[in-house]
């Protein structure tokens, strides 16, 4: 069952690879823009509180993979120096955090990793951008698990605001409507577009290491068995010889006996 799990995740993860690189394609062209100057989106302002957006299973029984992705947002924000807030996406993150003296979730969303829907990260994405806007943070961060391979599936942090996108060439010299207008509008659907798809590929190292620690449990449990099954068969080897060598002893003493 996992592993078709896994596999529906590689599918939906691959699929949304051509949608991500469109919102970052448009992203990018409105920040590179001429036109668009000292806009907040971009140039940002003096860092004094962090928001911190942690992507978890809602299930355990995978590894480690949601004990190392709390782990490692916690201590990027213990090491930031000042104030940080915490959205929790997942149960196991929202839990964790939940009991932390610093770092208590101001919203924990529950049962998105499993069926992702990009309906449901619109509404996270507005919840970030308006923490944004309205200045309760200065610069917002997003920790998920990145996919490598089967075996390797890292803990990452990029930064969604401001906005880091990657300058592109070949940028017409003016365009309606202008670059700092459509910056404002395509900054929700960047963000619903960046959380779904790091959702997605979380998602599918969950799966991963699901995969992974059942091989373990089950490889683990056969090597039990065989242990315990040579133990006994040794066990029973011994009462039989013991049993026999009894018997034959009696024997023997009975025919002595007789003689």
């Amino acid at each position: 069952m996992s592993i078709a799990k896994m596999q529906k995740a590689r599918e939906m993860a691959a699929q949304n690879q051509p949608f991500f690189e469109e919102s970052l394609r448009l992203i990018t062209f409105a920040g590179d823009c001429a036109y668009v100057d000292k806009h907040p989106y971009i140039d940002g302002r003096p860092v004094q509180s962090t928001l911190m957006v942690v992507i978890s299973g809602d299930r355990g029984l995978c590894g480690g993979y949601n004990a190392g992705v709390i782990r490692y947002a916690t201590r990027y924000m213990e090491a930031l120096g000042h104030p940080a807030k915490v959205i929790a996406i997942g149960s196991k993150a929202g839990d964790a955090f939940k009991r932390h003296m610093h770092y208590r979730p101001v919203n924990i969303y529950r049962g998105l990793t499993d069926s992702p829907i990009y309906g449901e990260t619109e509404e996270i994405a507005k919840s970030i951008q308006e923490f944004y806007d309205e200045g309760e943070v200065d610069r917002v961060m997003l920790c998920y698990t990145q996919f490598s391979s089967m075996l390797v599936q890292q803990p990452h942090i990029v930064q969604l605001l401001p906005l880091e996108a990657p300058p592109i060439a070949g940028l017409p010299a003016s365009y309606e409507p202008g670059g700092a207008e459509m910056l404002s509008s395509l900054v929700s659907f960047y963000l619903a577009s960046r959380l779904y798809g790091a959702i997605l590929e979380s998602a599918l190292c969950e799966q991963s290491a699901r995969v992974l620690s059942m091989d373990g449990a089950s490889r683990t449990a056969g090597e039990m068995i065989t242990s315990l099954s040579l133990r006994y068969n040794r066990a029973r080897q011994d009462l039989v010889t013991r049993e026999i060598t009894e018997i034959v002893a009696g024997a023997d003493a009975s025919n002595t006996l007789r003689g």
